[in-house]
């Protein structure tokens, strides 16, 4: 919505509560009071917002993998987050010449485990399924990448 149909919309509002005979000056004071308020208060919920997105979440980890491609490496670590109660949030895989490269986005918050034990046990599970398997919470991998 812009700026102006908004304090139209405002303005119209207090008209129709105070009544025509209200003076002018009173309800432009107090349209400009109430939209410098309702401005500040999107602002501030936008800045909230973006930085809450930008640290991340304690809750949710951050699993690379990369290694040469062959069979059961999805199903692995997969399966490994299934037995300790982790959903996958997001899953992104492919493979270039030969070498396969996956990120996962995993919600922990029902995790059975701490996340230090699942990122040994995913670590181990890497060395078995030949690849190498990094695991971090979000909120940790945000704060080192950050620019």
């Amino acid at each position: 919505m812009a700026n102006e149909d908004l304090i139209y919309r405002i303005t119209r509002a207090v008209y129709q509560r105070l009544g025509p005979s209200v003076d002018e000056q009173m309800v432009e004071q107090l349209v400009t009071d109430i939209y410098r308020e309702v401005n500040l208060a999107v602002t501030e919920l936008g800045r909230s917002e973006t930085s809450a997105t930008q640290a991340g979440s304690a809750e949710r980890m951050i699993i690379s993998v990369f290694g040469q491609d062959h069979p059961g490496i999805v199903a692995g670590v997969s399966q490994i987050l299934a037995e300790a109660g982790c959903s996958i949030i997001d899953i992104n895989q492919t493979v270039v010449q030969g070498k396969f490269a996956m990120v996962i986005i995993g919600d922990t918050s029902r995790a059975r485990e701490s996340t230090a034990d699942l990122k040994e046990r995913l670590r181990r599970a890497g060395e078995q399924l030949g690849v190498r398997i990094y695991a971090q919470r979000e909120d940790l991998f945000n704060a080192m990448h950050r620019v």
